[in-house]
């Protein structure tokens, strides 16, 4: 086909505001109580690594930030930030389609890990 029938595409603020082209977002905020936000990123920061590699995420690259009591994670498959605050984490995330099928999974890890470390039952 000649290039007449294949109109170009442009790289425009609508065209990366379209919702086909976002990446898929995942947030969760998770009480927990009687935690400082120090104990929180601690614990966090002592568990990431290992969380990351157990659940099959592939290579990734984890920025910390002590004085802030965050974590910024970033991958191929996803992108997230985790803010520790006094009795509550936040998470926000940006999944790849790629990983979009494994939301779930993701979810379920990540409240496998808040049952075991911090004994909570809760839900997303």
């Amino acid at each position: 086909m000649s290039a007449k029938f294949w109109p170009k595409l442009k790289c425009t603020k609508q065209a990366r505001d379209d919702t086909f082209l976002e990446m898929s977002r995942y947030t969760r905020q998770v009480n927990i109580p009687g935690r400082t936000s120090q104990e929180l990123y601690d614990v966090v920061s002592q568990d990431l690594d290992r969380f990351l590699t157990k659940a099959s995420l592939g290579k990734f690259q984890i920025e910390r930030n002590p004085a802030d009591k965050e974590f910024r994670i970033q991958s191929t498959l996803f992108s997230a930030t985790l803010c520790c605050s006094d009795a509550q984490m936040e998470l926000h995330a940006q999944l790849s389609l790629l990983a979009m099928p494994f939301k779930s999974k993701f979810d379920e890890s990540i409240t496998r890990w808040l049952s075991k470390t911090f004994n909570l039952s809760q839900s997303p």
